[in-house]
């Protein structure tokens, strides 16, 4: 329910890149982790973004979001 309040939200293509780009180097991070390669918008509106159209994934089934969730990139 977190994630719904961003459906309309968009994520910049500069943020975007420099979080998928650091998800191909390391495999996965936190959240706290991907935090700072947002630069061009607020933050967790832009994970909460790629969550949702589905460049990024996150477990929500084992707990709430939070700042040790993992991230992962979705493969297509």
């Amino acid at each position: 329910m977190d994630l719904l309040r961003y459906a309309r939200w968009h994520c910049p293509l500069g943020d975007r890149v420099r979080l998928l780009a650091a998800l191909d180097e390391h495999g996965s991070l936190t959240v706290a982790e991907c935090l700072a390669a947002f630069h061009e918008t607020v933050p967790i509106a832009g994970l909460s973004s790629l969550v949702l159209r589905r460049f990024v994934e996150i477990d929500l089934d084992e707990a709430r979001i939070g700042p040790e969730t993992a991230v992962r990139r979705i493969r297509g």
